[in-house]
């Protein structure tokens, strides 16, 4: 089974209905193969496992205690060797986030904890830690009629003239319950995202963008301190870029990929191209769609760098 996803394409054993359905002719050209198969419990002559990875030339080790060990080689295929009786939701989930990840940097992309829309054919990324409402505010601009690019994992990729490009990811938000709720979602008629917790899967519609945009602006998530207004605030030079480290997708394995300084040398020339905003935005459902509201404006507006509502 063919899936789209970033700049390549899935050849997977595995079915990945979180993905879209891909042709041949989808993504760059490239392609990664996921297969079942056996995995070994450590890389012969590697160092020791940090945080579940271990590395040894152009293989990549990931084991989820319970769910699966993940193979990555090279940025070419994934070996999945699932644990016995392990739920096949989160043989997936891990798939799609810490395995897709290992791989997507062996293949030399940039990725950020963000989602991105699409506005007037540029692509505009959330990034902030789990907790910061980045899906609910997705939902809120899907509903407004921007196609959504991705949800939670933003990968970003450069073409010929050093441009940003932020790829499409998996066509769905991760959604609390009560979030879900507030957009007209009832529980029971959406999937389970993570076994155990109030999360679900939300199908994005239609409009969802298929092709990469050219990244304009990354607003980095925050909350207003109680009783304080929100505020939008233009970051730069070494704000700007320990913003980005800090919203770098599964970064703590960099340094065991052997890829920190690349990582910093693509966020530098993400820099030189990319606007970066601290957004800071009272809490609450009541003022969710005042807050959201701004974002939207500001996204509208050229972006003059100056605080706002």
């Amino acid at each position: 089974m063919l899936y789209s996803c970033f700049d390549f394409v899935l050849r997977s054993e595995i079915p990945l209905p979180e993905l879209y359905p891909a042709g041949e002719a989808d993504g760059t050209g490239a392609q990664v193969d996921v297969r079942i198969g056996a995995v070994p419990e450590s890389l012969s002559g590697a160092p020791a496992a940090v945080r579940g990875l271990q590395v040894a030339g152009d293989e990549a080790l990931f084991c989820a205690p319970g769910v699966a060990r993940y193979l990555m080689r090279g940025g070419r295929e994934i070996v999945v060797d699932p644990a016995p009786g392990g739920p096949e939701r989160n043989l997936r989930i891990f798939l799609l986030g810490s395995a897709l990840g290992i791989l997507s940097n062996q293949r030399g992309l940039l990725l950020l904890h963000a989602n991105a829309i699409v506005a007037d054919g540029a692509a505009f990324a959330f990034a902030g830690t789990s907790g910061a409402g980045k899906s609910t505010l997705a939902a809120h601009f899907e509903r407004a009629g921007y196609p959504v690019l991705c949800d939670d994992v933003c990968a970003i990729g450069f073409d010929s003239a050093g441009q940003p490009l932020a790829w499409p990811g998996v066509p769905w938000l991760k959604l609390w319950g009560d979030a879900a709720l507030a957009f007209g979602h009832a529980r029971d008629a959406l999937d389970i995202a993570i076994e155990g917790l109030d999360k679900f899967h939300v199908p994005l519609a239609a409009c969802a963008r298929r092709e990469a945009a050219p990244l304009k602006r990354l607003y980095v998530l925050g909350r207003a301190a109680a009783g304080e207004p929100g505020a939008i605030t233009r970051l730069r030079g070494a704000q700007a870029m320990e913003a980005l480290l800090q919203q770098t997708y599964r970064g703590r394995y960099l340094g065991p990929l052997g890829l920190a300084e690349r990582h910093f040398r693509q966020c530098a020339a993400l820099l030189a191209r990319v606007e970066v905003y601290a957004a800071s935005r009272s809490w609450g459902y009541d003022v969710f769609e005042r807050e959201a509201s701004g974002l939207e404006r500001h996204i509208r507006s050229g972006g003059a760098g100056r605080a706002e509502h």
